[in-house]
């Protein structure tokens, strides 16, 4: 079979969990398939919508440059007839039995409709929430879960992109009173319905997000079907709407390391070793981690964080506000990027990974690779996180969003050394990547039998 995986962005140019898990998907199906991908890139010094062709890492890429220079609607966000066009031509030319999204956010929701109108077989892996919440996350610009998310909250999420009246002056106007609301003295529930309230007055707001929804239900349609490596996250879709005999259930699969690396043992300080790897975003609760740290004294416990700061709404200087909250802590240090092979070995030096998520994450990586190392992992107690992490067994688990549960479960760790070693992650808990990528070529066959 020809497979075309398409996505919002892939390595060299970017590293996150479902980059990496496509790479990995991708060469393994390469044993027995032909396999392309396709993907978005941004460089401003090439033309727009540019198609070019390449290889990484053994994979055939295509490559459609977007860099939403010409961005002119919200609706230009979502949808563009340029990038459906440049995927349409790239179809007629490789002729797949089957395209596998895992994202369309910077490259259009009409990609979709041009792999169903040629016959092909769709796929659909939802890695996150970006189907019903525009950011993704299901967070709001102040951090806190959309639990019950409205087209009134994905207003006032949104309002810098949208048609506001008064423009960015009433924006900010709106905005500022929404906060002000967000201190009044009452229940939290009712807060976030009056602080919605006059985003929601916002006619031409509202109508470009429901029309936005109506849009993504529509390009849905054309799925045949979705994949969810999370049964919350199955859950969610299916409250929003989404039939659950069209959505699997199946866990992302990890590649097993290039080959074992031996666990370092502690040095004779003796201290606790707690590692975090991953991207610097305030969705990913790095900061509730550093804050954590504060209150241990230096001598218990080391804390290395690897990794670097991305842009993100709202957090101009995420990266400055992580060091300016580890001032005076001389047991938390930060380190810079790193790659897939270098895991293991990082890993190797650690008692235990944190995964402290203030979104609901679905299926992270990181916990993944931590447990195939033998790493126990302290993560927030919801979203799928909570499918992996059993608390007691192969880790612990903190209430979400608070730095002082999460520093009593660090400290419950140091003052209890046995704990630690009760805490024995198993391999069997990770699908390895050669049986995950049998189970998708099965139901491949089911959509589009060869």
């Amino acid at each position: 079979m020809k497979i075309v995986h398409a996505l919002h962005a892939f390595p060299p140019f970017s590293r996150a969990g479902s980059e990496n898990y496509v790479e990995a998907l991708a060469q393994e199906q390469l044993r027995r398939h032909q396999v392309i991908v396709f993907h978005r890139v941004a460089d401003p010094e090439r033309p727009e919508y540019e198609v070019s062709e390449a290889s990484w890492e053994s994979i055939p890429v295509v490559r459609v440059n977007r860099t939403f220079r010409d961005l002119g609607s919200f609706r230009d966000s979502y949808q563009s007839d340029a990038v459906a066009h440049a995927f349409g031509a790239f179809l007629d030319r490789v002729r797949p039995g089957l395209v596998h999204f895992h994202h369309v956010t910077c490259l259009s929701t009409t990609c979709v409709h041009e792999a169903q109108q040629r016959g092909v077989g769709v796929v659909f892996t939802l890695h996150d929430f970006w189907l019903l919440c525009p950011r993704g996350q299901l967070l709001r610009r102040d951090l806190s879960l959309c639990e019950r998310h409205d087209d009134a909250d994905c207003v006032r999420c949104m309002a810098h992109q949208l048609p506001i009246r008064g423009g960015h002056a009433g924006t900010l106007a709106l905005d500022e009173r929404a906060m002000q609301i967000a201190r009044w003295p009452l229940p939290e529930r009712v807060r976030r319905r009056i602080a919605s309230r006059p985003f929601a007055r916002e006619a031409a707001s509202l109508a470009a997000i429901r029309e936005r929804t109506a849009h993504v239900r529509e390009m849905c349609e054309r799925v045949d079907r979705f994949v969810s490596p999370s049964a919350f996250l199955r859950d969610r879709f299916v409250e929003w709407g989404l039939p659950a005999s069209r959505i699997v259930v199946a866990d992302n699969g990890f590649a097993a390391p290039h080959a074992p690396v031996p666990r370092e043992p502690r040095g004779e300080d003796g201290r606790l070793r707690v590692v975090y790897l991953g991207t610097w975003i305030p969705s990913k609760g790095v900061h509730l981690l550093v804050e954590a740290f504060g209150g241990i004294a230096p001598d218990r416990a080391v804390l290395d964080v690897h990794g670097y700061a991305v842009p993100y709404d709202g957090f101009d200087d995420y990266e400055g506000h992580l060091r300016r909250i580890a001032a005076g802590a001389p047991h938390v240090h930060f380190h810079g990027r790193y790659g897939p092979a270098d895991v293991p070995r990082l890993l190797a030096r650690a008692d235990v990974m944190v995964v402290p998520s203030i979104w609901y994450e679905n299926s992270p990586l990181t916990l993944h690779e931590a447990f195939s190392a033998g790493v126990p992992v302290i993560a927030a107690a919801h979203g799928g996180m909570q499918e992996f992490v059993r608390d007691g067994a192969n880790g612990l688990t903190f209430r979400p969003g608070s730095a002082r549960s999460l520093r009593s479960v660090l400290e419950r760790l140091i003052a209890e050394p046995d704990l630690l070693a009760r805490l024995a992650p198993e391999k069997g808990e990770i699908v390895g990547m050669q049986t995950h990528a049998s189970a998708l070529e099965a139901l491949y066959a089911e959509i589009r039998p060869c």
